[in-house]
């Protein structure tokens, strides 16, 4: 069974609450991201209506010059002016229309991203860091203690006492029991291997 969270009830609740609680931060604020770039891109059919026109254009001097291209002795030389003139005049408007959508798509682009940051960037740094580290903490302590020996529950709990009394801070022990030194020397082992388990977020 893959661990997701803490089986202590209380560790649990928090890293539920803090799970829930980001879903719905980046949901809220991804919505608003995403409605704000499509509100500012909307813009941008400004830029297609101008490339539209100029692109209009240069095909209207097309159609034209193949009207006049009919002329005798002089279609021809009327259809390239005319085609020459109408793109002359077109295509300076087409390439601004795309320049223009462009810059507008980029714009909206950045104000969102900027809007990402700030408002997700300071939550998910605070978040990611710690709820991997609680996560790898209860995977790891789960397969070493649960899974990854053949000794018996005296010798595990005997080992859970001896890392307690060695790195859990006194203050942590004494939530477990009010003699931590005296539980160890004298083989009491299970009050300090439940204090093992619950700083790793295991059960007894």
């Amino acid at each position: 069974m893959i661990k997701i969270w803490s089986e202590l009830p209380v560790a649990r609740v928090k890293e539920q609450v803090a799970d829930i609680a980001t879903l719905v931060w980046l949901l809220f604020w991804g919505n608003i991201v995403w409605q704000l770039f499509q509100f500012l891109a909307s813009f941008a059919q400004a830029g297609r209506t101008i490339r539209g026109g100029g692109q209009g254009m240069i095909q209207s001097g097309i159609d034209v010059g193949e009207s006049l291209a009919g002329l005798p002795f002089v279609g021809p030389g009327i259809r390239n002016i005319v085609r020459d003139a109408f793109a002359g005049a077109g295509r300076p408007l087409s390439d601004f229309g795309s320049e223009f959508e462009q810059f507008i798509v980029a714009v909206a682009a950045v104000l969102a991203l900027l809007l990402a940051l700030v408002t997700l960037g300071p939550w998910l740094y605070r978040y990611l860091p710690w709820r991997w580290g609680r996560l790898r903490r209860v995977r790891a302590a789960h397969r070493v203690i649960r899974t990854a020996h053949d000794l018996d529950d005296r010798q595990i709990e005997r080992a859970l006492a001896m890392r307690a009394v060695t790195h859990l801070d006194y203050a942590t022990l004494l939530e477990f029991t009010p003699d931590p030194f005296g539980d160890w020397t004298y083989g009491r082992f299970e009050r300090l291997a439940r204090a093992e388990l619950a700083s790793v977020g295991l059960r007894p």
